[in-house]
């Protein structure tokens, strides 16, 4: 019987022992809130208000309404393009956020046929304010807006060409904007954290404030005014440059620690 007693007093110490060893070497891990967010990836936008356009009009016998031809819009269908940004959260709480961001679209009507077609390249940068809630550690979605400032420039193929339907450029031309957006974060469960999948979408409108008409000279083809005023030159009514953008791309999260948790 002491040989039983003494017995089971080992193997429960043993056990007790092997439990308190396990418990010391298994270890937990907490990772800080970001307080820089550097971002870069592609952009799929869509023209709204009056950018967008198909351009290519048609009277009741089926021909081509020249006379029409970028007068009312700016012929903007769709593009796609790319983008960078760097974000900084202040505070502990890191759900205040400020950002400054550069992005590059090309703008196009294109509907893959041999008519009218226009390309426009927009450059654009924004600055202003996000507010980010977090969810889950892996999980966030962020909402905010800020000012933009865009350097229009673009060109006109006509598709047939007449003596009423030439081929047109238009200077380039800086405009001050706004935009909303909103977006999520997806943070990757690499061994840092400081990795994570970036989707987002923004509505800038990119000539809000300010504006320009100037009427061509006789025969001028090139080196165009936007016209985006109400005053001669355009339509007669301000034509609003709005772009719907989405972006996909790759977060880096550069200063997230790693912190053990007792």
């Amino acid at each position: 019987m002491k040989k039983f007693y003494f017995t089971f007093l080992f193997i429960s110490f043993i056990c007790l022992f092997n439990s308190n060893v396990n418990a010391q070497q298994k270890q937990y891990f907490t990772y800080t809130r970001p307080a820089w967010t550097i971002g870069f990836g592609g952009s799929w936008a869509l023209a709204t208000n009056d950018a967008y356009g198909r351009i290519n009009y048609y009277d009741a016998l089926g021909a081509t309404e020249d006379r029409q031809i970028l007068r009312d819009n700016y012929g903007m269908r769709w593009g796609i393009g790319g983008y960078l940004y760097g974000k900084y959260s202040p505070g502990k709480k890191r759900n205040d956020r400020i950002f400054l961001g550069f992005d590059v679209k090309d703008m196009t009507n294109t509907d893959f046929s041999d008519f009218n077609r226009t390309n426009y390249n927009i450059v654009t940068i924004d600055a202003g304010y996000e507010y980010l809630f977090y969810g889950t550690y892996g999980f966030r979605s962020y909402y905010g807006g800020g000012f933009t400032g865009n350097f229009i420039s673009g060109r006109y193929d006509p598709n047939p060409a007449s003596p009423t339907n030439v081929a047109k450029t238009f200077e380039s031309t800086f405009r001050v904007g706004m935009e909303v957006k909103a977006g999520l974060e997806f943070v990757f469960k690499n061994s840092k954290r400081n990795l994570g999948l970036n989707v987002g979408m923004r509505y800038n409108i990119a000539n809000l404030f300010n504006s320009e008409n100037l009427t061509p000279k006789a025969g001028q083809t090139t080196n165009l005014n936007l016209n985006d005023g109400s005053d001669a030159g355009g339509p007669g009514f301000k034509r609003y440059i709005g772009i719907v953008s989405i972006d996909v791309g790759l977060n880096i999260y550069p200063d997230v620690k790693k912190i053990r948790r007792k």
